[in-house]
């Protein structure tokens, strides 16, 4: 028996309808293709977007939470303190803030510079005619800013304690409360209580003095005796200060 092979003749219209259905089939693909792809940036795209948006606002949340708030400009000393602070505040918002807020943060920046300068022009002219405020400025301009330096606090105990001798008598219980606020500062920024050197003992013991705090020295000054043991001369030495 004989294998006959029958060959298919496809019609005209056949094989043009098989060429669009080809067609049909590419164009699909690549249209398919192209959508993914622009899903894919768009999405890519979304998520930066989404991230720096969350990074800037956890940046103005932090900045935000360290302005100071409540400023009683009655208190000129501590008003002016207080606006140049926040002004560099808003100024760090407009750098790393976000960006929609730059405007508002610019107009709130340059409003507290104007009160800082204001209420600066007026000490500098009260200052002019009142010998205490001239001390009282030229002392608080060495009082810095400490961190976990307990050295650097008591240096500004002494300040402040200097102020409370010399300067405006009006001032005198608010600059003795800091003074006393940086002592304490100082010895708990300190992790070993046995680790203080002979200068900070002795700006310690001056502090006190300054304050008119005899009694507390007197303590003070035993308390570090006997965790210490600075010497019997160096003892002696400041129970003389103590003592004047």
């Amino acid at each position: 028996m004989k294998n006959t092979k029958k060959s298919v003749k496809y019609s005209h219209r056949q094989r043009v309808l098989a060429w669009f259905v080809l067609i049909g089939i590419f164009v699909c693909g690549m249209m398919a293709g192209a959508f993914i792809w622009q899903t894919k940036v768009a999405y890519t795209t979304d998520y930066g977007v989404q991230a720096e948006q969350d990074a800037c606002h956890t940046r103005e949340k932090a900045l935000l939470a360290n302005l100071h708030t409540n400023i009683n400009d009655s208190d000129l000393e501590l008003a002016i303190n207080s606006h140049k602070h926040n002004a560099d505040m808003y100024d760090n918002l407009v750098k790393w803030g976000c960006q929609e807020n730059s405007g508002k943060y610019q107009e709130l920046r340059d409003s507290e510079y104007a009160m800082f300068d204001v209420l600066s022009h007026i000490v500098d002219n009260n200052a002019n005619n009142n010998p205490c405020g001239v001390i009282e400025r030229t002392l608080l301009s060495d009082i810095h800013d400490c961190g976990s330096s307990s050295n650097c606090h008591l240096r500004n105990a002494e300040i402040y304690s200097k102020i409370v001798e010399d300067g405006c008598v009006e001032n005198r219980n608010k600059y003795g409360q800091m003074a006393l606020d940086e002592l304490q500062i100082a010895d708990g920024v300190r992790i070993d209580e046995t680790n203080v050197n002979e200068n900070e003992i002795r700006a310690t013991v001056n502090t006190y003095k300054k304050l008119q705090m005899q009694n507390e020295a007197k303590k003070y000054l035993n308390t570090v005796e006997k965790l210490v043991n600075p010497g019997i001369d160096f003892i002696m030495e400041l129970q003389r200060v103590i003592e004047e």
